[in-house]
């Protein structure tokens, strides 16, 4: 697993990315014992068990680069990955290439990766409002960073049931920005998130994380 990106953002989050080129066996070995092997059970597709295995292993190093002992990870009601006896808290992203993880210690991190890629274009109306859309132009790399930064923001809340279209709202910016803002709202909790979104391109993938 090749490092491909490290990086602290706003001083509370680390984030690693790796390039995914290991076998499952190999995946295997370097995890040791390290992870719930009930969790990993459940998973059938051998990409997404490669991919599982991957994203604890970044995981695992970010936990024991800040001193602690990595006891592996479960989920919460709503399927949102949490450390076992870490208060740290965590968000995960994998494609077929690449693998990223984010920590922050004290306060909720969304993470999300996506490929540019044209099916972005045909679903946009599904995931974004009538000004983003209209604001993006069908412009592939500006629906990247959308569904990218809409991810990360939900994967911060954490909840299930949230929509994209219409909960979810980024503020207009152009492809070469390397920070976006996005607002999340939750009418049932009456719940407003401003977060920053920190975006990175790496090849023609968009990668974001929402603080």
């Amino acid at each position: 697993m090749p490092l491909v990106h490290s990086e602290k953002i706003e001083e509370t989050s680390t984030l690693l990315l790796w390039k995914l080129t290991e076998t499952e066996e190999e995946l295997h070995q370097s995890l040791g014992s390290s992870f719930n092997s009930d969790d990993f059970e459940t998973i059938s597709h051998p990409q997404k068990r490669r991919e599982w295995l991957a994203s604890r292993i970044l995981i695992k190093i970010l936990v024991e680069q800040f001193g602690l002992s990595y006891e592996g990870t479960h989920k919460d009601e709503h399927g949102k990955a949490f450390l076992v006896n870490n208060a740290s808290h965590i968000s995960i992203t994998h494609t077929f290439d690449y693998v990223a993880a984010v920590i922050n210690p004290s306060a909720p991190v969304g993470i999300d990766m996506e490929k540019a890629d044209p099916k972005l274009q045909r679903t946009s109306r599904k995931y974004l409002s009538e000004p983003e859309y209209e604001h993006a132009e069908n412009e592939l790399s500006i629906l990247c960073m959308y569904w990218c930064a809409k991810e990360a923001i939900y994967k911060l809340y954490g909840k299930k049931k949230i929509s994209f279209k219409n909960s979810i709202y980024i503020k207009p910016f152009n492809n070469s920005q390397t920070l976006i803002q996005g607002e999340l709202t939750d009418d049932d909790d009456d719940l407003k998130i401003h977060s920053p979104i920190h975006v990175r391109w790496f090849e023609d993938y968009c990668l974001a994380v929402s603080i």
